[in-house]
């Protein structure tokens, strides 16, 4: 046993890691706790081959691993990876391991980071003991998979289930899923339930009720319930910054900016980000290329591509368009390289602005470094020589369009009515109250298309 906390402390050690595993070798009989003990050095020293090979060795000399050698395991199994973590789970199936919460909880997590919802469900029908750990992590799972509703639906059977109450991660993950849906009134009813039930709210709650009622366009309440808490931290203010900053209120995101360096929070990437967003939506080009250089020179943080895509498209939409060229070549000093989404605003900006020529170099850089993923530089590129009467050019485009087996997707709009989101694509007809909405279409004077008419 000494010898196998000696591997531990050792292999969790990045500077002797190599060490212990020496220390290990020469060990004649090593037990199921001395495996354990390596196997989690090289975990969290991030040797997962290593980690993975161990296993297979243990196995291999006949040891039944125990739930504490599953536990590292799972945590390091990623999405190219999927194959071993299913292995693992039919091995954990076998030693009858994954009906605890112990084990069941760290395979949800596991699958969840895989997006595979399915199993994450599957996995949580098989438990035979279920704590709160699990519902929360079946309920992140869905908002993680986008599935916002479902989501709520775990939370409301949680507060069911815990007549105590649940904790603040349950609240935390119903309103980001509230956020997802945009939904003001399911935010708002978990909000009055909080206020019942709670005298003081955590941090992390305040937080995300912040930024539930920010992504509902509600700012009024969002500012009253971040002006209400007791404490802020960098989280609150990058919260609100971001919210005023989306929503087109750019001069009070950066009035917040100013009061969060007077408390003395120093700023992180996420905050110039906001800020740099703010300066978009408010047409503020001088102070937001002051932002672009202060980030880097006086707080020494490097920007990343969402703060190159907000700076480009701040200075297209500008008409600053040879001051947004000169930007992107410095994006060759960057991992990013010529990044498709940057060049994308780019091209953007010189359809709007109609300059065919700055349009025509960033399309060829933008095609040159691989072929685009999404039928956007096409068809902005279509219609920048559309609006200057370039037909012989549109068809080109077109025809580079067509030979790229892209498909245009459908633009969609979601629409809450009492609770229930509805969802009306372009070209869509089949909403099973399609005659009624018409009629209403029609009152406001709207005439249906020849294709609908012809169908």
């Amino acid at each position: 046993m000494c010898q196998s906390l000696g591997i531990e402390s050792w292999a969790t050690d990045p500077l002797h890691c190599d060490d212990a595993f020496s220390i290990f070798a020469s060990t004649s009989a090593p037990s199921v706790v001395s495996f354990n003990a390596i196997i989690t050095g090289m975990v969290e020293n991030n040797h997962k081959r290593r980690a993975f090979e161990m296993f297979r060795l243990m196995c291999q000399q006949g040891l039944v691993p125990d739930r504490f050698t599953f536990v590292g395991l799972f945590g390091i199994c990623s999405a190219e990876d999927w194959a071993i973590g299913m292995s693992l789970h039919g091995q954990t199936i076998k030693l009858n391991l994954d009906s605890s919460a112990f084990i069941g909880n760290i395979i949800m997590t596991m699958y969840s980071k895989l997006n595979l919802i399915n199993e994450v469900e599957k996995a949580f029908r098989m438990m035979s003991e279920i704590d709160i750990i699990s519902w929360n992590t079946l309920m992140a799972a869905c908002s993680n998979c986008e599935d916002h509703q479902k989501a709520l639906n775990i939370f409301r059977d949680m507060v069911k289930q815990f007549v105590t109450g649940v904790d603040d991660f349950s609240y935390a993950s119903a309103l980001s899923a509230s956020a997802g849906m945009a939904s003001v009134r399911l935010g708002g009813e978990i909000h009055a339930h909080l206020v019942r039930t709670r005298a003081n709210m955590e941090i992390a709650v305040s937080n995300a009720l912040v930024n539930m009622y920010a992504k509902c366009g509600c700012m009024q309440h969002a500012h009253a319930v971040f002006n209400l808490m007791h404490c802020h931290n960098l989280v609150s203010w990058n919260t609100i910054i971001a919210g005023f900053a989306n929503h087109g209120h750019g001069r009070k995101a950066i009035q917040l900016y100013e009061e969060m360096q007077k408390h003395g929070f120093a700023p992180d990437s996420v905050t110039f980000l906001g800020l740099l967003t703010a300066c978009n939506h408010a047409g503020l080009v001088d102070e937001g290329k002051s932002f672009f250089v202060s980030m880097q020179e006086a707080h020494g943080i490097n920007p990343n591509i969402e703060h190159f895509s907000c700076l480009l498209d701040l200075l297209g939409r500008a008409g600053r368009l040879r001051s947004a060229e000169e930007y992107t070549e410095l994006l060759e000093g960057f991992p990013f390289g010529d990044d498709s989404v940057v060049l994308g605003c780019l091209l953007s900006a010189c359809r709007l602005h109609g300059d065919v020529a700055a349009g025509e170099r960033v399309a060829e850089r933008l095609m040159a470094k691989a072929p685009p993923v999404t039928t956007s530089p096409y068809v902005l590129l279509s219609h920048l020589y559309a609006s200057d009467g370039m037909w012989k050019s549109v068809a080109g485009a077109r025809r580079l369009l067509k030979g790229s087996g892209l498909k245009k997707e459908a633009g969609h709009s979601l629409v809450e009515v009492k609770g229930f989101v509805e969802k009306f694509t372009i070209g869509d007809f089949s909403h099973p109250r399609i005659t009624e909405i018409l009629q209403v279409l029609r009152s406001l004077s709207w005439v249906p298309d020849e294709e609908y008419q012809c169908n």
